[in-house]
């Protein structure tokens, strides 16, 4: 009989019990592999993260090298126009946008582009980013435009300057203007809250840097605009330039005793003959030449109106222009389109672009003789009227045929002139064309003090002769301000530097008829701040007795007399109290034979 085969129950039944003393046989375990794989994901991702993070840091350094480089290829772009270099300017500038692009080109790829999505490095990614992409946007709308400019264009030549070329450049700072204005909007758009320092700083660098120059190119850009018009472009414009003599001390500057019309058509410059004050007939009558300002009468007195010397006692430079222009219409008789001021000094400045120049009498004008020949020793050299008049009409004549010639021997030292001697108050200019009036309203140029305190707040100090002589060359000043809460206060000081010696050699022209030779009058005019109201004046510690006082161009103003004997000082302090002073403080004042150091401190110590 067959046995029934066992089943794998019976099977498994039979096999033997292990001994308790063998080791029992391990399972086979999943987790370490899982966590290995896991630890070495982790390793890789690190590893990756650490390359793309080096990635990251040598594209930085490199776009910051980049972008360094650029910058120094912009100073070289700067010195090669300032020297009319167009070639180098040109090379210069297609440097900056290679250096520009490549910083760009660096900050843009994919890794940079995952770092800023990276919690606390994002921003400051962003920012850099930012920065390159504004710079090189500066340096396509900004650089290459400026290295075309020719400024050979502002030289004039043969009597006459080209509008064409003028014109072309107004188009060509208005890219550039434009090219600032969108990188300032780039840099506004990034979120600064975790920047870190050097991102931070290097941010704030270029936007100062803007500011800096941002006004300017809007200035010149909208100079540049009205310029051709202003030489003639849409027809003859006739323009007065007028001679201040600081030896005769006056608000604006000096006595206005010579005159050169000029007309300008389509940039081509006549100038007519020299008009001295001799050639008003009605001086000293009766009654003003024209209506005067009551509060600028109750200041300076009617003779503002009735002697031609006097009107620029005022400090209000299109206020001054009429009364001359109402002298100007029953004496002279041609039509004025603007007025341009200058003074010796200004000329000294001038001569610096122009080099010595040789006057009809033999003797050598240069930058560094201009002040004292034409405010001091014409007077010992030539003791009649006709005879200073000749010299002066004859130093004029060779200047304004130096600059309209081409004698200027850089463009660049002329605008620098003439910027120095604006900055001083030397150079004013008042216009009938609307829209250069607006060009330089509240500037020193305008000649005429803010009617608010919102861009500066102004304090005025200024210096009129008394004495009927040229004895104000002999003076120097100089001014303090500072606050004190809601207390403006300053500090003239007046020093005269005439000695025994000088004063006994003094021709009559220069001591004049009223004071004895080693005596000086003067009539100083203190204006505060817009809205403001006198505290305190004192000349010497003593209180003043006012010739006059009251309001005068929305500011409180006193006058009163500062009397000098030969070698002498005096300490005039001033304060006003204020309700609000808007802008940082500012003085504007008298422009001296000598510049006038000016000191401004926002806390009074």
């Amino acid at each position: 009989m067959m046995s029934t085969p066992p089943s794998r129950r019976d099977l498994r039944s039979q096999r033997p019990e292990p001994d308790e003393a063998s080791p029992r046989r391990r399972k086979r375990r999943i987790w370490p592999w899982i966590t290995g794989g896991v630890l070495l994901i982790v390793i890789a991702v690190a590893v990756v993260g650490l390359i793309v993070g080096k990635h990251i840091y040598d594209s930085a350094m490199s776009a910051r090298t980049h972008l360094a480089a650029a910058m120094t290829d912009v100073q070289q772009v700067q010195k090669a126009i300032l020297v009319g270099d167009l070639t180098t300017a040109a090379t210069a500038a297609d440097k900056v946008s290679k250096e520009t692009a490549a910083a760009v080109a660096l900050t843009k790829d994919w890794q940079w582009r995952a770092g800023e999505k990276i919690p606390g490095v994002a921003q400051n990614l962003i920012a850099m980013r930012t920065v390159a992409q504004v710079t090189d946007g500066l340096a396509t709308d900004v650089v290459q435009p400026a290295a075309s400019v020719k400024l050979s264009d502002f030289k004039f030549a043969a009597g006459g300057i080209d509008i064409t070329a003028i014109t072309n450049l107004s188009k060509t700072f208005t890219t550039v203007q434009a090219g600032i204005t969108k990188a300032q909007a780039g840099l506004k758009k990034v979120d600064r809250t975790a920047l870190v320092g050097p991102v931070a700083d290097g941010m704030s660098k270029l936007e100062s840097e803007l500011q800096k120059i941002g006004p300017s190119m809007t200035m010149a850009q909208e100079v540049l605009s009205v310029l051709p018009d202003a030489l003639g472009a849409q027809g003859p414009r006739t323009y007065l330039l007028m001679f201040q003599g600081n030896s005769e001390a006056r608000s604006l500057g000096g006595n206005a005793a010579q005159f050169l019309p000029i007309t300008v058509d389509h940039g081509h410059i006549t100038p007519g003959a020299v008009v001295s004050s001799s050639d008003f007939k009605q001086q000293g009558r009766k009654v003003p030449i024209v209506p005067l300002d009551p509060q600028a009468e109750n200041i300076f007195g009617d003779k503002i109106g009735r002697y031609t010397p006097d009107f620029t006692m005022v400090p209000n430079l299109p206020y001054a222009v009429s009364i001359l222009r109402a002298w100007w219409a029953a004496d002279i008789g041609t039509n004025i389109d603007g007025v341009l001021s200058i003074d010796p000094v200004a000329l000294s400045y001038i001569l610096e672009a122009t080099g010595p120049l040789t006057l009809a009498d033999g003797s050598q004008l240069t930058s560094q003789n201009a002040v004292a020949l034409l405010l001091n020793q014409v007077y010992f050299t030539y003791p009649t009227g006709p005879e200073q008049d000749a010299f002066f009409a004859s130093a004029a004549d060779s200047i304004f045929g130096a600059v309209t010639s081409g004698k200027v021997s850089s463009p660049v030292k002329l605008i620098q002139a003439l910027l120095h001697a604006s900055d001083e108050g030397r150079l004013l200019y008042v216009s009938n064309d609307p829209k250069e009036t607006q060009l330089i309203d509240n500037s020193r140029m305008s000649g005429i003090m803010p009617t608010t305190n919102t861009d500066q707040t102004v304090v005025g100090v200024y210096l009129n002769d008394n004495t009927g002589s040229k004895k104000s060359y002999y003076l120097d000043m100089g001014i303090d301000v500072c606050r004190a809460g809601d207390v403006v206060k300053g500090q003239s000081v007046l020093t005269s530097n005439l000695t025994q010696a000088e004063a006994d050699r003094l021709p009559p022209y220069i001591t004049g008829p009223y004071f004895g030779a080693d005596d000086i009058s003067s009539y100083m005019v203190v204006y505060g701040p817009v809205g403001s109201q006198l505290a305190s004046i004192t000349v010497d510690g003593k209180p003043v007795t006012p010739l006059s006082q009251g309001e005068h161009l929305g500011r409180p103003a006193v006058k009163f007399e500062v009397f000098s004997h030969l070698n002498d000082s005096h300490t005039i302090d001033f304060s006003f109290k204020t309700a609000k002073t808007e802008g940082p403080l500012a003085v504007w004042t008298t422009p001296m034979s000598r510049a006038t150091p000016i000191k401004i401190e926002a806390t009074c110590k």
